[in-house]
């Protein structure tokens, strides 16, 4: 497949070539075929370097603008690779239409797209969770005019977390402020995706990328049965709290993870079971336990934006009042922070939403629920933390021989 870029070259009436604001295509050749596909730029015709097939440098905003061109090359080579194995002719009409499926919003820019996602937080976010963005995008900024590396979304890779911890690290911050500000990335990078904006998917690996160098932990964190039980019996009198706590609660005893959480809308919770929509439109049935369909009680009629089953609340915001919650609790059981050489801290300053799943996990194995149906019931094959949560569990059931008082056989004999 071969990619070029064209100007249009148009005279006006009187036959003179038309010189501003001329529309540039893109030209996409395979297997004998060709097609042209606009890209939504315009230039002036003496602004554009016919050899290089770019803006000239001198053209203002020409960097987001050749950054955009590129963007066309890549989803091309996108959608020649999922079109190429199909032994069927492939048309030009359904190129475009693949094309134009993958294509990403015009942008101008990382930075132009990221204030789009402040605004869209404005009247949906609390002040602290707006703050917390706006100083990440603060910080952004700072990082590129201070070490020269510009930030766009195809940088969104192995190299930028590491210039980006290394940055926030000079700055004194911690590895779990570091973390927390990197899961703030992912968020903007998650909607800017879903917006159409980004189609770059290495970031998707951060959080993997940052766990310690060496042999990673085996680990995983998760709520024993009698610290469930504390928070969701704890009363805080704060309405938010109160509803957070029943989010995390309802996650514990159906194993559905709070990206899915978020998305149930009110048809989806049945009294007998919970339907769960897979991005790809696949349905998962989650069977409603008692606990769980007491906790809905509560919501069953009460109605939200976009007829949601519950109140939408960032995860920001679930990890905050999470941690009040269980410091509430009195979980204050040791636990290994996010860096393995960082001596234990308590449970309740290690808590997010994420250990939701694990502790619905742990639990439903330790009721000898088969693995295969906790599989199913979390939707993940071959999930990793089922088999090391069994592991652990297992250890500290051999553990219980230790408990066992030596006697004397004599003694059993009588």
């Amino acid at each position: 497949m071969n990619v070029r870029f064209y100007i249009e070259r148009r005279k006006d009436g009187s036959g003179k070539l038309m010189m501003k604001e001329r529309p540039v295509f893109m030209s996409a050749s395979f297997r004998g075929k060709r097609v042209m596909i606009g890209t939504g730029m315009k230039v002036d015709f003496h602004s554009w370097d016919p050899e290089r097939q770019r803006v000239r440098g001198t053209y203002p905003g020409a960097h987001a603008a050749n950054a955009w061109l590129d963007t066309h090359v890549e989803t091309a080579e996108i959608t020649w690779k999922a079109i190429s194995g199909l032994r069927e002719e492939i048309s030009p009409g359904q190129f475009r239409k693949l094309f134009l499926k993958n294509r990403p919003r015009f942008s101008m820019g990382f930075f132009d797209v990221f204030y789009l996602f402040l605004e869209s937080g404005l009247n949906r976010w609390t002040a602290s969770t707006y703050q917390k963005v706006r100083t990440i995008y603060k910080h952004l900024r700072e990082m590129e005019g201070e070490t020269g590396n510009t930030i766009s979304f195809d940088q969104m890779n192995a190299l930028f977390l590491n210039h980006f911890r290394e940055y926030y690290a000079k700055k004194g911050n911690s590895p779990a402020t570091i973390r927390s500000a990197v899961g703030i990335i992912v968020w903007f990078l998650n909607w800017a995706s879903g917006q159409g904006y980004n189609i770059h998917r290495d970031y998707r690996n951060f959080y993997r990328m940052l766990e310690p160098a060496g042999e990673p932990s085996k680990e995983v964190q998760y709520l024993r049965w009698e610290e469930l039980m504390s928070i969701r019996d704890f009363r805080s009198g704060n309405r938010k709290m109160d509803r957070i706590r029943d989010l995390f609660c309802f996650m514990c005893f159906t194993g559905i993870r709070f990206s899915e959480l978020r998305k149930l809308k009110k048809e989806d919770v049945k009294r007998d079971a919970v339907q769960v929509r897979s991005p790809k439109g696949k349905l998962r049935q989650v069977p409603m336990n008692n606990r769980a369909r007491e906790i809905y009680r509560n919501y069953i009629n009460r109605y939200y934006l976009n007829n949601t089953a519950f109140p939408q609340v960032s995860v920001i915001t679930m990890n905050k009042y999470l941690r009040r919650i269980a410091a509430g609790a009195g979980l204050t059981r040791p636990v290994r922070p996010f860096q393995g050489d960082n001596p234990d801290v308590p449970l309740c300053e290690r808590i997010t939403v994420g250990i939701a799943v694990n502790t619905f996990i742990a639990n439903a194995l330790a009721l000898d629920i088969p693995a295969g149906v906790v599989a199913g019931f979390t939707g993940v094959r071959n999930d990793s933390r089922i088999h090391r949560l069994r592991a652990s569990l297992a250890e500290k059931e051999m553990m219980k021989f230790d408990l066992v008082q030596e006697t004397n056989p004599e003694q059993q004999a009588e």
